[in-house]
């Protein structure tokens, strides 16, 4: 009996840590809930930097029903092992999956931004103080999400930027922002807090004022991590904000350059008055000319014949030979003229001398 439940204590023992070595992500919480909004939770993971704020139904991977009193849990197993940013987020009654909206600040702040993996345990507590789903919330039991929180207090309030009425006073607050995220940036422990923050700023307009900052960013992503779909996704922009590198070249080699510009135009020129000189015409047809000088009487003869049209059999006739005759000595013709048909022999005509 004794070794019987032994075996059935180890076996419950056994069913105990199988159930627990598989890795489950735990977020409850407990938000405001009114009634424009519908009963539901949405996390939707931020697969690419561009997606930080975009709501679209083909990210979502979990939902979960919210209680009358605006508690909710999500878990489950299927997130990455890796720390990605995901976006929790409520719809309002009249939206659905494909025209869902969020909104910043005041009563219909409707999101916030978590890093998680598929082991985070998270508690999100909305203050019930305030109207908004998510109103002053607080996170506990994660230290990424925590500074994610203080990333949120600095973010939140810019989206109000349009209600500032003198451009002068728009142009001071938002370089302000501008500071007090790269601050958040360089002194942030949490490398994945540092790049939400980096997300929320405007490259295209501060990327000149300070660029080593956004390049030695790009370094700390890759040696934290490399090969990660953000890091690409950041050195990517880098790329797109990172103007070409231009090498000057210096004076004396232009100028090297330029010489030897002018060398070869004097030379070709050179090239050309020699080749329209008498002197050079003159060596061109002696040396054109001196083949046919090696041919015999007869040859030449033969030659001369070709040369006005005359066939094989008309050349014997004129000269009273046999065509075989004929034949052989144009064999010779073309072999002292270094010509394979008559048709060469034509092209020769004008060298003939006179």
């Amino acid at each position: 009996m004794i070794p019987r439940l032994t075996r059935l204590f180890f076996c419950l023992i056994c069913l105990f840590f199988a159930s627990n070595s598989y890795a489950k992500y735990h977020i409850e919480g407990k938000i405001n809930l009114g009634e424009e909004w519908q009963p539901k939770v949405f996390m939707a993971m931020v697969e690419k930097l561009s997606d930080y704020y975009r709501a679209s139904p083909d990210l979502i991977v979990d939902i979960a029903v919210v209680n009358e009193d605006g508690s909710f849990v999500l878990e489950g197993k299927q997130l990455p092992e890796e720390n990605r940013f995901y976006r929790l987020y409520l719809m309002k009654e009249q939206n659905t999956d494909y025209d869902a909206c969020l909104y910043v600040g005041g009563d219909d702040h409707n999101f916030i931004h978590l890093i998680l993996n598929n082991h985070s345990e998270l508690e999100i507590l909305a203050d019930s103080s305030y109207y908004s789903p998510f109103g002053n919330y607080q996170v506990k039991g994660s230290t990424d999400n925590q500074l994610m929180r203080e990333l949120a207090r600095m973010v939140y309030p810019s989206f109000y930027f349009y209600q500032i009425r003198f451009p002068s006073v728009l142009k001071l607050t938002e370089e302000r922002l501008f500071h007090d995220l790269k601050l958040f940036t360089d002194t942030c422990s949490s490398d994945m807090a540092a790049l939400a923050a980096m997300a929320n700023i405007d490259m295209e307009a501060y990327y000149e004022e300070d660029p080593t900052f956004f390049k030695n960013f790009g370094n700390r992503l890759m040696q934290s991590f490399p090969g990660d779909i953000y890091t690409e996704n950041f050195q990517r922009k880098l790329q797109y904000f990172e103007p070409p590198v231009i090498v000057k070249t210096p004076d004396w080699m232009i100028a090297v350059v330029v010489l030897q510009g002018l060398l070869i135009c004097l030379l070709l020129l050179r090239l050309l008055q020699l080749k329209k000189s008498p002197e050079s015409k003159q060596e061109a047809n002696t040396s054109a000319i001196a083949p046919i000088e090696k041919l015999t009487a007869k040859e030449q003869e033969i030659l001369d014949l070709i040369l006005t049209g005359k066939s094989n059999k008309e050349i014997a006739s004129s000269l009273f030979i046999e065509v075989s005759t004929v034949k052989t000595h144009i064999n010779k013709i073309y072999g002292k003229l270094e010509v394979k048909s008559r048709r060469e022999v034509m092209n020769l005509k004008q060298l003939t001398p006179e």
